[in-house]
């Protein structure tokens, strides 16, 4: 069992795949590199899926794995799986590509603001949701939350602190508080990203 901190890396783009690996518990974001330095979140894994399906077939892996919060996973010999968990994997994959396809819509459809907003609800069904005396909040940097809805991360701040001063969010020491969920769903256009 591989146990890794928030913003820890799992394994890099280029490293050799030698290890399939299956999320316990958690939030882990499969992102790539781009040549001029920023990364882009292609998808999140959700406990009970699957990851590092290059071990596979390739010798490498072609995108970094980060995890969003603590987490842990376990590494599968990929040349070992069983019938069973051949089709388990096959379950996992085909609800990431669900996922992923929401996921594309998500960026391509409204404005900046309505995908951040969608975005924060998406994390809020995740691992990354939290509770606290103040309220529901999600752990999410700036950075990636820009990484997440193509954007940057001076124009996700503006758009946070404007979220921040109309009531609609809070924020405290890394957490960004969900203070008005109605405010939220209603900036989400009603289009919200599901965890599946």
């Amino acid at each position: 069992m591989k146990k890794v901190r928030r913003k820890e890396v799992i394994y890099r783009a280029g490293d050799p795949a030698e290890a399939l690996y299956h999320l316990e518990r958690g939030l882990v974001r499969i992102v790539e590199i781009l040549p001029d330095g920023r990364q882009l979140t292609l998808r999140h894994v959700l406990p009970g899926d699957y990851f590092g399906e290059e071990a596979l077939s390739e010798r490498a892996y072609r995108y970094t794995a980060e995890a969003l919060t603590e987490a842990a996973a376990l590494a599968v010999d990929a040349k070992a799986l069983s019938a069973d968990e051949l089709r388990s994997l096959a379950g996992s994959l085909a609800s990431q590509m669900v996922q992923v396809q929401a996921y594309e819509t998500h960026l391509q459809w409204g404005e900046l603001r309505s995908r951040i907003c969608r975005y924060l609800l998406y994390l809020a069904s995740t691992a990354a949701r939290g509770q606290d005396e103040r309220g529901v909040f999600v752990t999410a940097s700036h950075e990636e939350i820009a990484d997440a809805t193509a954007s940057t991360r001076e124009s996700v701040s503006k758009l946070l602190s404007d979220l921040r001063h109309e009531g609609t969010l809070d924020t405290g020491y890394r957490k960004i508080y969900l203070a008005n969920h109605s405010a939220l769903e209603l900036e989400a256009e009603s289009r919200v990203l599901q965890a599946v």
